[in-house]
Parts: structure tokens; sequence; C-alpha cells
């Protein structure tokens, strides 16, 4: 388990000296192999993780609140990371952000870079794949998730984000009332907790409306929340189905985005042809031609929560775990009629 290890525990289980140590993980100067084996080892077995400046040697605060996102191109986490920094910069703290792309590898070494910074916080939009390490950090360090949570159990912290089953829940609805019934979700991996939340929600108002999508309901397309796997999905129903969906449930704000631009290119006409609604908010939704009907969050308002709990947790590592969950606010569109065939 990751803790507050430090290079005289290394030392102290090696027999060396804490310059032999330093000697051996920066490579500057001499260490016999098998010595260096074995202080690489121990610094693996004790999860000791090197400082990467002098100062954080000496002191326990560096005043940096490190915040690892899956997508920074994405205006809703730039938007998140703008609230916590707004939040923690009165008192004195400087945001790191890091973006993994939802690569696991990435996130793991984010994860140790930060670390090795010896950042006084962590707020993480998580890849849903280094959970144990998250759980580790979770117990000596004041951390927070965005949006994601983990599969795992242990977790000690604080969790900001939308309500995932009701914005689907009633973008599900507004289709229905239409009078569509085949509605292709567009999502993101399983492997995410929100992907699954949204999916529930789109699942409990086709249950209300007798219509199974339980078992084998084939108008569902697993992306990665970016626009290209909105694009994508679009593509894959097109090429798919002898009967094609009458409405697109986009997940988040650029799959949605995406879906928009594939069937522009593909000439098919919105809502005329297809309908499409979307999950947060778009950029300049107001300024669109076509506009879908959007379940719309504050990221903003997200992110404040996310700032406000990561200065409590500082204060008081030992807080009870704390949610804050929004709900959406759902601003109608011109995106949707009753059902057409392509």
């Amino acid at each position: 388990m990751w803790g507050k290890t430090t290079i005289k525990d290394v030392a102290s289980k090696c027999g060396v000296s804490t310059a032999t140590v330093s000697r051996a993980i920066n490579n500057n100067g001499y260490v016999s192999k098998e010595l260096k084996d074995m202080i690489l080892s121990a610094c693996s077995e004790l999860g000791y993780i090197p400082n990467s400046t002098a100062r954080s040697l000496k002191i326990n605060s560096t005043g940096i609140i490190g915040y690892i996102t899956s997508d920074i191109s994405n205006q809703y986490h730039i938007t998140v990371a703008k609230a916590i920094e707004d939040i923690i910069r009165p008192s004195n703290y400087n945001l790191i952000v890091c973006s993994t792309r939802n690569s696991r590898i990435s996130e793991e070494q984010y994860l140790k870079l930060l670390l090795g910074r010896n950042i006084d916080a962590l707020v993480i939009n998580t890849t849903c794949e280094n959970d144990d390490f998250i759980v580790s950090i979770s117990q000596k360090l004041p951390t927070v998730l965005v949006n994601r949570r983990l599969s795992v159990s242990g977790f000690h912290g604080d969790f900001a984000d939308g309500n995932n089953v009701l914005g689907t829940y009633l973008l599900t609805k507004s289709l229905l009332e239409h009078g569509h019934k085949s509605i292709y979700v567009l999502e993101g991996s399983y492997k995410f907790s929100n992907a699954r939340e949204r999916y529930e929600g789109f699942r409990k108002a086709m249950a209300e409306a007798g219509i199974d999508t339980e078992t084998d309901y084939p108008y569902r397309y697993e992306g990665d929340f970016t626009e290209k796997s909105g694009f994508d999905g679009v593509v894959h129903m097109l090429h798919h189905f002898d009967h094609a969906p009458t409405a697109i449930l986009g997940t988040n704000n650029a799959m949605t985005i995406g879906t928009l631009k594939a069937l522009h290119t593909y000439h098919i006409s919105v809502p005329e042809q297809m309908s499409v609604v979307g999950f947060n908010g778009i950029d300049n939704l107001e300024l669109m031609t076509t506009r879908p009907t959007i379940a719309n969050y504050n990221p903003y308002e997200i992110g404040t929560a996310a700032g406000q709990f990561v200065l409590d947790r500082i204060d008081d590592l030992s807080l009870e775990n704390r949610e804050a969950i929004f709900d959406p606010v759902i601003i109608p569109g011109n995106a949707t009629s009753t059902p057409r065939i392509i």
C-alpha cells in the first residue's frame, strides 16, 4: 500500500546509507547491480516514490494539488479544472492538470509523477483501471473522485458528479413522448461507472414504456466518450441494421457533436429523418441551427464541490466519505420529431 515512505525507510531495510539509495534510484554514481536490484525491489515493496524537489524533502506541504482527468480537450473538463483552481487559489494552492485520454498506463504514470512531487491532494476523473492503487493512495492523501466511481471497496475520500441516471431517464422520456421506441444509445466504455449509470437511466425509462432493454437490446454502441466515437457510432448504425433506429441518444457532449457531424456527412436530416438528444451541455448551443434537447449539467458547480471537498480533507483527512450529486436541467431543442424512416 502506498504511503509516506521515506528514503530512510528504504535505506534501513537494505542496510545501506541514504546516499547509496539515492545513487541507485537516480543512476548517479556507482552501485553494484546486485545492490541496485535489492534497493529497487525494496522501493517497490515499500511503495517508495522519490520526491522530485529538494523542497518536498524538507517540508510537509508543497502547495500543489493534482487533477488527473480523462480528456482536457473537452470543455467540460476544462471548466471543472477552472472551478477547482478558483476554489483552491485563495488558500495558496496551485493545480497541476494531467490528461490521460482514458489510458490506464498514462493514469498510472501520472499518479506516480504527482506522488513524486509530494502533492497535498488529488482530484481524479479515473480510467477505472487503477482502482486498487487509488484506494491505497486515498488512505494517506486527500483524494476526491469526479464523475467516475471506483469498482472496488475501501476508498476513503469524496465524490462529485451529476445525476447520470436522471439525465438519461429524462432524455429517453422525451423521445418516448414523441413516439420513438427504437432508440440508438451511443455510450462510453462499459468499464466507466458513469456510462453504466447513464444506460441505467435509459433502461428505466424504456422499462416504464414496456420495452425490454435488459437483454439483447440491439441498438447500443460502446464508444469512449469522444467525438470520433460518436461519429463512428453513426457509421456503425448505417452499416449494421436492416431496420435503422429512429432516434439517437448521445451520452456525453463530445459523442453528441460527433453524431451531428456524421449525420450531416451522410446527408441524414435532423429531425426529419433522425431525432437526436444529448447528455451534457454543448458550447454555443444557442447559435446552432440544429439543437438537440440536452440534459445539461454545470461543470463549474461540480468542480467547485470537488475543490471544497479537497480543502476540507486537507484540513482533516479523517472526514467520512461525502458526495455531491447535481440534478440536470433539461434544455429543449429542435432536433426531435415523430419517427421517420431513413
